[in-house]
C-alpha cells in the first residue's frame, strides 16, 4: 500500500498529502506510536495540509512539531488547512508592525 499522507511529528494537528486525495478518502495515519483515523471532508491536493485533530479558532496550527500559524476559524478533522482558515504567525506579526 502506498503512502498517501504523512503526519510529520507526533504532536502535529495537521498532516500533509503526498498525492491528490479525493473527498471522502479514509486514512489511518501514524503519529508516533498512535494511529489517527481521518476521513477527508473535501479534496486535498498534493503537498497541502489537512486537519487530523480538531483545531478551534485561535488555537495554534502545528506542523513539523512547530507552531506554523493560528486558526482563524474552527477546523474540522479532514478539512483543508490553508490561508482561508489560518494565518501564518510571521504574516500576523508583520501586519501588527
Amino acid at each position: 500500500m502506498a503512502i498517501e499522507a504523512i503526519i510529520l511529528h507526533p504532536t502535529d494537528n495537521t498532516a500533509v498529502s503526498v498525492t491528490d486525495l479525493p473527498e471522502g478518502k479514509e486514512l489511518d495515519l501514524k503519529a508516533g506510536s498512535e494511529l489517527r483515523y481521518v476521513k477527508l471532508v473535501e479534496p486535498i491536493t498534493y503537498q497541502h495540509k489537512f486537519c487530523v485533530t480538531p483545531i478551534k479558532k485561535g488555537e495554534k496550527v502545528l506542523k513539523y512539531g512547530q507552531v506554523i500559524g493560528e486558526a482563524t476559524a474552527d477546523i474540522r478533522v479532514g478539512e483543508h488547512v490553508h490561508i482561508h482558515n489560518m494565518v501564518g504567525l510571521r504574516i500576523k506579526a508583520a501586519s501588527k508592525a
